[in-house]
């Protein structure tokens, strides 16, 4: 019993040690391909350069949530792949450890890391991601705003555009607000706009004017007001790096509830099937798990991110959400395990063409989520 407990903090210990350089490497190479496009839309001059840090500070805690799952999966895959490759795994076995021993091991720190990345996804991205929205969106509106001229109209974002005869500040005097949007053209003539800023969102406050909704529909309205406020719908930005996986903004509120719940899901998930995956014969090398396992991620994370956009669009096929990819993920440990980590390695270790549809698959997948 005393030396399984000593075996017990080391392997935990080991994978800790694991899980904190992969997070840290991750989130440095994520944070980078993030950090070039907020430089690329500065020099266009859609972001100012000193808001960069803020917006990016802002993105941390959505980054390291999603990078919660894939640290410990291959923190997991990294340590027991090298105990069977350099046989301590022998030391394990005759402790009385297992595979189930090993997930019954793991799982106090991945139930910690699911309730933090639970924390994460309800309470700390949202609010730091809508922070980072306004940021952004407001910084953009107020550049494009502060180069309007006098008797000329000017596009403002991809769907809208405003003429004015005169600014004083952020009045806006004899103004046209135009808006293009797929249930036709509206138009609103003003006396006067004003700009109303709150919280870094910049809203327009119309007065003294007419509002004509759909023009030329046969629904179209027109109608007359004393004081029109209107929230501004921000330009489509160019898209970024992984906006498949980090965009959620446009989402249904079921969608993004069960995208918050799926993360810590996935974290419980790729533990169990990490320890499954982990075996391998000697002198294989220590590497031989992560090349499936990595593909296993991938096709994991993109199957949920199809489903997430089914459930959001009401397709049929997302009709009861995400849970049955997390029980496919689940039963394909189970089939593992059963088979045997080791059988599985050995065939594609000695499988060049298996090896290389894998790393195929794996590239289709990164150019998807890119």
């Amino acid at each position: 019993m005393f030396k399984k407990n000593i075996l017990y903090k080391s392997i935990n210990l080991e994978v800790f040690k694991n899980f904190l350089g992969c997070l840290t490497i991750l989130f440095i190479l994520v944070a980078s391909s993030r950090l070039l496009g907020y430089f690329d839309k500065s020099i266009a001059g859609n972001l100012e350069s000193e808001l960069i840090l803020s917006i990016l500070i802002f993105r941390s805690p959505e980054f390291i949530n999603l990078l919660l799952p894939l640290s410990l999966y291959l923190s997991v895959l990294i340590v027991l792949g090298r105990l069977y490759t350099d046989n301590e795994i022998y030391s394990f076995y005759s402790a009385g450890y297992s595979q189930i021993t090993f997930i019954r091991s793991f799982l106090p720190q991945t139930l910690v890391l699911s309730l933090i990345s639970v924390f994460l996804s309800f309470y700390i991205t949202p609010d730091f991601e809508k922070r980072a929205d306004e940021v952004l969106n407001y910084s953009t509106l107020e550049k494009k705003l502060n180069l309007l001229n006098e008797n000329e109209l000017s596009l403002i974002s991809n769907n809208s555009y405003l003429f004015f005869t005169k600014r004083d500040g952020e009045n806006f005097n004899q103004s046209i607000f135009i808006e293009d949007a797929d249930q036709g053209i509206s138009v609103i003539s003003a006396e006067k706009l004003k700009l109303i800023e709150n919280n870094q969102v910049t809203n327009f406050e119309f007065e003294d004017g007419k509002i004509f909704i759909n023009i030329g529909k046969s629904n179209s309205l027109t109608s007359s007001f004393k004081s029109l406020k209107t929230d501004f719908k921000k330009s489509q930005t160019q898209q970024e790096t992984f906006e498949k996986v980090f965009n959620i903004d446009d989402l249904s509120e079921k969608a993004k509830f069960e995208w918050a719940l799926a993360i810590p899901i996935m974290i419980i998930n790729l533990m169990i099937l990490g320890v499954c995956l982990s075996g391998s014969a000697p002198r294989q090398g220590r590497m031989i798990s992560l090349l499936p396992g990595l593909v296993t991620f991938f096709l994991y994370l993109s199957f949920l991110i199809i489903f997430r956009d089914g459930i959001s669009e009401g397709k049929p096929f997302a009709y009861f959400g995400m849970w049955p990819i997390h029980l496919f993920v689940l039963l394909i440990s189970v089939l593992v395990f059963i088979k045997g980590g080791e059988d599985l390695d050995t065939f594609l270790s000695k499988t060049n063409i298996t090896r290389v549809l894998m790393l195929l698959v794996l590239l289709i997948i990164l150019l998807w989520l890119i």
